[in-house]
Parts: structure tokens; sequence; C-alpha cells
């Protein structure tokens, strides 16, 4: 069976990128990772919560109302080699599980595919430093650049 390293992100959603850096970096005292755009043009800041892990904020239309939670955009699992990644990705086809076609990154490759709750997961090998710049966004939030590290 393939290994996972750790939980490399967790992926959640929010209707206000502002507000969210101002909380998670000026209350909280974390650090502001990076700032990028999506391929439909959101913001997707990666905030670094300490221990190798981080949240990564995907900026979403809508906020949910009081009585609904929060949604989850997708919890990210490292594997550590090319055959790990291969075996976990093979392993899901063989259950039934539906993965997405594989996704070339700036610090390797990745898939995505559901458990049986709806949760999106992501298997992601990382084969090189991701050298892409850190400030990607190219209209960042206000509070972007008294964060960035």
């Amino acid at each position: 069976m393939f290994k996972t390293i750790n939980l490399d992100h967790v992926a959640v959603n929010t209707n206000d990128m502002e507000a969210t850096v101002q909380f998670y970096c000026g209350v909280l005292g974390m650090r502001l990772a990076r700032t990028m755009r999506t391929g439909d043009g959101r913001r997707h800041y990666n905030i670094d919560i300490g221990g190798g892990n981080a949240f990564a904020f995907f900026e979403s239309a809508e906020k949910p109302d009081g009585s609904t939670p929060q949604h989850l955009n997708h919890f990210a699992i490292p594997v550590a080699t090319e055959e790990e990644f291969n075996e976990s990705l093979q392993r899901l086809k063989d259950h039934g599980a539906e993965v997405t076609g594989i996704i070339e990154r700036g610090y390797g490759k990745t898939f995505y595919f559901q458990d049986p709750n709806g949760i999106r997961l992501q298997i992601e090998l990382r084969t090189r430093q991701d050298d892409s710049e850190p400030n990607g966004d190219p209209d960042p939030v206000p509070s972007a650049a008294k964060y960035l590290a």
C-alpha cells in the first residue's frame, strides 16, 4: 500500500479574502505564504499554519448563512515517490473511484477524487522545488503586501 507523508493543506472556501487574511495573519499571527489566481480567476491564498501545514483559501462568491456550516474545498495528501503516486491512482481506479486527470503543477503533479461522503481529496507528488512567484495574484487584497513573507 502507498504511504502518505502528512496532510499538506486543508482547502477552504472564503467569500472575503481580505477579512480572511486579516484574521489569520493579523489576529492569529500566521504567515501568508503565497497568493495566486486559479484558472478561472478566483484568488487562492496559502496561509502557513506551522508544522509544514497550510490552509489554502479559495475565493468563493457565496457565504453560507448562519445555519449552514462552512464547506470544505479539499484535503491534500502528499506521497513520497512516483511509485506511490501511481499506485494510489491505480488503486482508486481499481475500486471504481472517479479521478481527475493528472494535473502538472510547478512543484510536481496531482489528481483529485472524492470519498463516499463527497469530500474532495487530492493526492500530490512533489518532484521539484516550486520556484513560482509567491505573490502570483496580479491584484491582491490590500493586506497581502503587509503579511506576505
